[in-house]
Order: C-alpha cells, then sequence, then structure tokens
C-alpha cells in the first residue's frame, strides 16, 4: 500500500487537535503576514487605516470560519468515509483554494492593484495562503503521526511482553503434567484476556484485563488506558462505546460514565463532592473519574457484588 492510500493518524481527526491546528495556524499567520507585507504590492493588511483594518478583521474571521467549517466536516465525516494521506492533502488544498478567493475578492472590489491581473492576483494568493498554512499544518500532521506510532510501539511491546507470559506459563504448565504423578501441583491460573477490535473488525489489541485501568470515549474514538511496566499507557482505538462495552460485558469493566468505563478491580476510594461522585483508582497518575447519576446504582451493586465476592472467597480459604 502506497503511503497516500494509508488512513491519516487518528489524532488528526480528534477534537483536540482539530482546536490545536486551528489555534496555530491564527497565530503563525499573524507572525508572517507582518513579515511578509512589506515585500508585496498586493497586501492591504493594515490597523491604521480604518477601512483597510475593517477589511483586515473580516477577511481573517472569513479565513477562520472557513477552516472551522472545513475541519468541523472533516470530522463528521472521518466515521464514514476512510480519509487517506491524499485525500487529506487535498481536503488542505480545499481549504487553501477557498481563502485565497476570499481574499482576491476583497482585494478586487475594493483594493485593486494596478497592473496585476485578476488570475496573477490569484494565484499569487493561493500561493501566500498555501505557504502561510503548509508549516502548521505540516507540524501538526507530523506530531499527530509521532504520537499514533508512539502508542502502537508501546502497544507492541506490551503484546510481546504478554506472548512471553504465555509461554512462560504453557512450559510451566507442561512441567505440571510430568510431575503430576509424584507430586501434586497447584497450576497457574490463565489470565483473562480482553480482544479490542476497531469499527473494521480488525483485531487491535489484546490485554491482560488485570493490566486494563478504564476506557474513555473521545468522540468517534475510545482511548484504552492500561498498565505496562509499572506505567500507565494509552491506545487509541476506532470504535463504537457500545461494542466495546458489549464485548466486556460479565467482566469487571462497569460502565461509570456516558464516557467512561472503570475496572472496579482498581477502585480504591468512591468520593461525593458538590452532589457529584467521583471514583479514584488504586493509581495516582490516573485523574479522578465522574461517576454518572444514571450508572451510580450500577456501580455500587457491582462493587457490592466484588466486596461479598471477596469475603466469601476469604471464609472458604481460611483455615478450620
Amino acid at each position: 500500500m502506497y503511503i497516500s492510500d494509508r488512513e491519516i493518524p487518528k489524532f488528526l481527526v480528534s477534537r483536540r487537535y482539530i482546536s490545536v491546528v486551528i489555534a496555530f495556524i491564527i497565530l503563525f499567520s499573524g507572525l508572517f503576514l507582518l513579515v511578509y507585507q512589506p515585500f508585496s504590492l498586493a497586501v492591504w493588511f493594515s490597523v491604521d487605516d480604518s477601512l483597510k483594518f475593517g477589511f483586515t478583521l473580516l477577511f481573517y474571521i472569513g479565513a477562520i470560519v472557513t477552516l472551522i467549517l472545513s475541519r468541523v466536516l472533516m470530522y463528521s465525516v472521518h466515521d464514514r468515509i476512510e480519509i487517506t494521506a491524499m485525500n487529506y492533502i487535498w481536503w488542505i488544498m480545499g481549504e487553501n483554494l477557498l481563502i485565497s478567493l476570499e481574499y482576491t475578492l476583497i482585494t478586487v472590489n475594493y483594493f485593486p492593484v494596478e497592473g496585476l491581473s485578476t488570475p496573477l492576483l490569484a494565484t499569487r494568493a493561493l500561493m501566500c495562503v498555501t505557504l502561510i498554512l503548509v508549516i502548521p499544518n505540516a507540524l501538526v500532521s507530523f506530531y499527530a503521526a509521532y504520537m499514533t506510532k508512539c502508542e502502537e510501539l508501546e502497544a507492541a511491546q506490551y503484546q510481546l511482553q504478554r506472548l512471553g507470559e504465555e509461554y512462560r506459563l504453557l512450559e510451566n504448565s507442561k512441567e505440571h503434567e510430568l510431575k503430576a504423578a509424584i507430586v501434586p501441583q497447584k497450576q497457574e491460573a490463565a489470565p483473562r484476556m480482553v480482544n479490542l477490535y476497531d469499527n473494521s473488525g480488525t483485531l487491535r489489541l489484546t490485554l491482560n484485563i488485570e493490566s486494563l485501568y478504564y476506557l474513555e470515549s473521545e468522540d468517534n474514538y475510545i482511548r484504552v488506558y492500561y498498565k505496562h511496566n509499572d506505567k500507565v499507557l494509552s491506545y487509541m482505538l476506532r470504535c463504537r462505546t457500545r461494542s466495546i462495552e458489549e464485548s466486556l460485558k460479565g467482566s469487571c469493566m462497569v460502565r461509570c460514565h456516558r464516557s467512561f468505563i472503570v475496572n472496579i478491580n482498581k477502585i480504591s476510594v468512591m468520593e461525593e463532592e458538590r452532589r457529584m461522585h467521583y471514583i479514584r483508582l488504586d493509581d495516582e497518575s490516573i485523574k479522578r473519574i465522574p461517576v454518572s447519576k444514571s450508572y451510580y446504582d450500577t456501580l455500587v451493586t457491582s462493587l457490592n457484588r466484588l466486596v461479598a465476592h471477596a469475603t466469601n472467597k476469604s471464609a472458604v480459604n481460611a483455615p478450620a
């Protein structure tokens, strides 16, 4: 598969990164135009002339609205349409074209430049807008790709460690079978594994449920938080919360909020603040997680069941 046919990094279509890239573009474009203005005859931006200042604000607001509407549209369709790297580039060029047309229309109608034809002005405007936007778009895209690769690498390292543990358990099981006729051995219980699939049905991550802390819904993605080598890591998975919840039914993973599913075995304390409930997990690096009223009773019932099960288990194992 060519790079242009690959799907864009998942971070690029998250609300957080869309907000970051728009803010970065606003800041960078303002600084760029301050430097570029003395070298261009077609730049009419000004803060001294009231008319030019008004059109400067009008153009900036129009450009920002164009970017926001474009990214909102991208965000709304990315779950139904696979956006490849080439599609993303064409999308960005479409944004550049619309913004350059806005600039060209204002210049031609209100600040015409003698000897500069409209096609040439439009071409220059497109080149300038592309130059302004390509740097922040490229930087954010590279950073999103880097973050995606980091998550995938951490997940791959976890998978390798898990395979090593499974191999060790298999070896121990074989040794136990060979020695069973001489000395009865208590076999080590195999950990329950959780398979996480994306919307296309592709297996993306397999976790030991004991290492799984919580899941957080982010728009059309699920962010999975798990522990590996005493460090809480995350992995962004493109799937629906309902499908994940179905696959975890009957396990220790319980929904406590519209956006959160937690491992009740990891809950250390439940707090109440201003009529809102929160839970803290047994790792201090994890933020406290809200509990909504609609899921409070279900969560408490699950916790009571867990405590009762632990109590019964202790009673059975207690010496007579």
